[in-house]
């Protein structure tokens, strides 16, 4: 016997609820490109999004930070989540360059060439050309240094960065993340 309407229209309402509600998860994604590190786009593009089995990821390029979009929850994923008891969400990073990006793995970092690759003696996204975002110091780096790290090495070498050291705990352990979440669960409830 199929499902009466009454209770499609259940699943239904609930699934526009929750994809309110998700547009928070969608403005963390956007605050983390924004206080993440951003010299050439790729990382602040290699978000993913993962609402229960569902998953989005960004462009995965070069170039200014551009929005990812939550999964869609449908009445068929609200009732395998009812199943479950819970609908369960994760932001992550697919970039190769993540551990280094998020402050975790030493590195050795120069501007202008990184391998074989030219990456400029300037970040080329507008985020990372920020006035207060894009720092320089008047000396190199000591070798090898977390991301964030700049100075202490050769006088007259400049070395820079995008983000301040530690970015990414001190994003996430502020109260900034949590009330954007609050604000839009709440507005996703009232949708």
């Amino acid at each position: 016997m199929g499902e009466s309407k009454f209770n499609k229209r259940i699943n239904r309402y609930t699934a526009n609820r929750l994809n309110g509600a998700l547009v928070g998860v969608e403005e963390v994604v956007k605050l983390l490109q924004f206080k993440g590190p951003s010299w050439t786009g790729l990382y602040s593009n290699s978000w993913q999004i993962r609402v229960g089995k569902e998953k989005t990821t960004g462009t995965r390029r070069a170039g200014n930070a551009q929005p990812v979009k939550s999964p869609k929850m449908t009445p068929k994923t609200i009732k395998q989540a009812q199943k479950r008891g819970f609908i369960e969400w994760e932001i992550s990073n697919l970039a190769r360059s993540a551990p280094y990006a998020e402050d975790k793995k030493l590195g050795r970092f120069r501007r202008g060439f990184a391998g074989t690759k030219e990456i400029g003696i300037k970040p080329r996204t507008k985020l990372g050309q920020q006035a207060g975002k894009f720092q320089e110091s008047g000396s190199g780096r000591k070798g090898l240094t977390r991301r964030g790290d700049i100075g202490g090495g050769t006088p007259g070498v400049i070395s820079s960065r995008t983000a301040v050291v530690d970015w990414l705990p001190k994003t996430l352990k502020g109260g900034e993340l949590k009330g954007k979440l609050r604000l839009e669960f709440k507005k996703g409830k009232s949708r």
